[in-house]
């Protein structure tokens, strides 16, 4: 059946009737015009993103499911990037009235399988149908005890990394180089865990809990356009300067492989990919790092912005990584 065959209000109430919480904190849920929240002891956080048909999503190699599950994903990622704990989510959807309510349903599964990962509740938003291209965009709302910043860098702090980097990227030009009925196959699986650990890491990425992270973190950022990038806004908010040795880049064997394949630099894409949500954070040189699984890859320094190579040979540190409207 199409979008515009069921009609927004039977959709709405699918919904509703879908995703009712049962937070005590929420007084007021889905089905008004606004949702109320109980007032909260601990700091606010709120983020939002939008995600645009064929700039952040191809549908030629991504489900419906796979779609929302990634909505939330990047979200959530931005909550744990401030040492939260993501609690409310509002979706705006805009899809064509000529899709389908299968894609509309699958679309919400993702979601509801996101939500139940990260341990959040559906709380309102907007559905309307677009001209053309589809546009998704969700807003999370988390609390915490202490937000941590990108402003809070000193010198000698250590910088680290969760996980490794790069694997998205190389994940999305392999989907790129796919023959169609290869990327049919990728988009038709719900799951994904036995399909090439590089594709799983674009499609459906896990954002990167904090808790134990935020106790030491004087700084800390999402990796969500690439390290460089990423790296230098935490350089800008805080005033400083960074050295980073590319030997110390934590880079899976699949990536190597895949990139050996590919004929890519791996540690270009390690360095400039985007989507990897892993956490980059810097932490006193003395911090107490047993508990926690991260690289360290380079320390933060007075203004100048290095990069070390294999080699020992020292370049500039440029903001390279993913940026709309760049050249």
């Amino acid at each position: 059946m199409r979008l515009n065959q069921a009609g927004e209000l039977t959709l709405l109430k699918k919904l509703k009737d879908s995703f009712r919480s049962s937070e005590s904190s929420v007084i007021v849920g889905i089905g008004d015009d606004a949702a109320v929240i109980a007032p909260q002891k601990q700091q606010l956080l709120v983020t939002t993103d939008m995600m645009n048909e064929g700039v952040h999503f191809d549908l030629s190699f991504t489900s419906a499911f796979q779609l929302g599950f990634k909505l939330v994903s990047v979200n959530v990622s931005d909550i744990f990037a401030m040492a939260g704990t993501p609690k409310y989510l509002f979706l705006n959807i805009s899809m064509n009235d000529t899709d389908t309510t299968k894609f509309f349903d699958e679309l919400y599964e993702g979601i509801a399988c996101a939500m139940k990962v990260y341990g959040i509740s559906l709380l309102g938003g907007d559905l309307t149908g677009a001209l053309n291209d589809m546009l998704l965009s969700a807003t999370v709302i988390g609390t915490t005890e202490k937000a941590v910043t990108r402003k809070g860098a000193l010198v000698g702090d250590r910088i680290y990394v969760t996980g490794t980097l790069g694997d998205s990227a190389c994940g999305l030009e392999l989907l790129k180089r796919m023959m169609p009925e290869d990327k049919e196959a990728v988009r038709a699986s719900r799951d994904l865990s036995s399909a090439q650990p590089l594709i799983c890491r674009h499609l459906m990425p896990l954002a990167r809990e904090a808790s134990k992270i935020a106790p030491v973190a004087n700084a800390m950022i999402d990796i969500s356009d690439g390290l460089f990038i990423d790296l230098s806004r935490i350089c800008d908010e805080s005033g400083k300067g960074a050295k980073i040795y590319l030997d110390k880049l934590p880079l899976s064997e699949d990536l190597k492989k895949a990139c050996g394949f590919l004929k890519l630099d791996a540690l270009r894409i390690a360095t400039t990919g985007g989507e990897d949500y892993e956490l980059l954070f810097t932490a006193p040189a003395n911090a107490d790092m047993a508990a926690i699984s991260a690289t360290c890859i380079g320390e933060i320094t007075e203004e100048a912005r290095i990069v070390v190579d294999t080699s020992g040979r020292e370049t500039e540190l440029k903001a390279e990584g993913y940026q709309h409207f760049g050249a």
